[in-house]
């Protein structure tokens, strides 16, 4: 007699069942995944979220990568592969979710204290540092190592070591992340520089409230739009590609 359960036709597949169709749908006829920006785009996830996935994958033996690139899924661990990238992507949502939490608790108080302390030398670096990003977003680039440079810059116009060791360590973390979202969209990458002209006027004017709020409001448009997989930021819910429900 058999004892296995016969799921109603109409009751809604598991997220980990339908991200494993996905994944075995995306699958190229060698065995190997797409890349990374194909593959973020399909199953609607952030591509920080998807390398932690990947990397939850690896870390369980379920993929690996061939002489001649490229991520392969492990035939023998194809049914456990859905549980623990799902499980992957939960925890880099989360992680990505603190680390832009931290930013939004440090980096207006750095900009406060910025203001207070900012120098005639401080201050042309930082419009030098505005301008390397400006000129490099005109000529097609990110303009993501003077955005990052700008926010650690302010953090050594505060004064402080150790704020500055936290918002490097940060930026590190953040880089790939950041180039890709700069890369998405002209508007990203617009909004960035409108928001640093902000906190500079406020800093060069020594108003440390304004740069409080210049930063505050920086770090507010702009993490929604890092948390949002790529390409859904402005479609209608029931219009978004396939998304995962992730623990809060």
């Amino acid at each position: 007699m058999s004892t296995a359960v016969s799921q109603n036709q109409d009751e809604p597949a598991s997220p980990a069942n339908s991200l494993h169709e996905r994944l075995r749908g995306l699958l190229l006829p060698d065995g190997r995944l797409p890349s990374e920006r194909r593959l973020a785009e399909a199953l609607g996830v952030s591509r920080f979220a998807l390398r932690a996935g990947l990397a939850a994958l690896a870390g369980a033996g379920l993929l690996h990568t061939p002489p001649g690139g490229g991520a392969v899924l492990s035939p023998d661990g194809r049914e456990r592969a859905a549980e623990v990238f799902l499980e992957g992507l939960a925890r880099g949502r989360r992680e990505l979710a603190e680390i832009l939490e931290v930013r939004r608790i440090l980096e207006p108080s750095i900009a406060e204290m910025a203001a207070r302390k900012a120098a005639p030398a401080d201050l042309a670096q930082l419009r030098m540092l505005l301008a390397c990003q400006r000129r490099e977003v005109a000529s097609g680039g990110t303009g993501r190592d003077a955005d990052a440079a700008f926010h650690s810059c302010l953090a050594r116009i505060a004064g402080n070591s150790l704020l500055l060791g936290m918002v490097e360590d940060i930026a590190g973390r953040l880089a790939e992340t950041r180039e890709v979202f700069l890369q998405e969209r002209d508007s990203h990458r617009m909004a960035a520089l409108v928001a640093h002209e902000a906190v500079l006027a406020a800093v060069d004017a020594g108003d440390s409230p304004a740069a409080a709020r210049a930063m505050r409001d920086h770090l507010d448009r702009m993490t929604p739009r890092f948390l949002t997989p790529e390409g859904q930021e402005d479609e209608p819910a029931e219009g978004r590609r396939f998304s995962l429900n992730f623990p809060k």
